[in-house]
């Protein structure tokens, strides 16, 4: 049984590390806004407390729209566990935590339709992260829930 709640940065650190950021010096898996007050961690959890999934919500103003200020960042999902729901869960306790919010992120291309299955509607061209590949800037608009 899997199950989504919110967590301390620590738990999720590693999953996202080896995720998003393989091959990379571990620091590099820390983002702006980690600590600060109002992030959200959530991790989706294993009944056995092993953590399969990931993602945090942060006060980020998205550039060109400063009405958007949470963005979704570092949603990871373990490889074993891909395409079995988790990161659908995931979003899900997004929405139920952050209903009033209208969220953005840049999502890597590979990962562009499932967050339109999701309720997100890409916004950009795609354009490149240094050091992370081809990404593109969703939304997913506070109404639509």
């Amino acid at each position: 049984m899997i199950r989504v709640e919110r967590v301390e940065l620590n738990m999720i650190f590693a999953l996202r590390a080896e995720v998003l950021r393989d091959g990379q010096p571990i620091a590099s898996a820390a983002f702006d806004g980690d600590d600060a007050p109002g992030t959200l961690h959530l991790a989706a959890v294993h009944g056995d407390g092993v953590v399969w999934g990931c993602v945090s919500v942060m006060r980020a103003t998205m550039p060109g729209d400063p009405t958007r200020t949470r963005q979704l960042r570092g949603m990871a999902v373990a490889e074993h566990e891909r395409r079995r729901g988790v990161g659908g869960l995931m979003l899900a306790e997004v929405d139920r935590r952050e209903p009033a919010y209208a969220l953005w992120c840049n999502a890597r291309r590979p990962a562009q339709r499932f967050y339109e299955r999701h309720g997100w509607t890409t916004v950009s061209s795609p354009f490149d992260i240094a050091h992370h590949g081809p990404h593109v800037r969703m939304v997913r608009d506070a109404a639509a829930q």
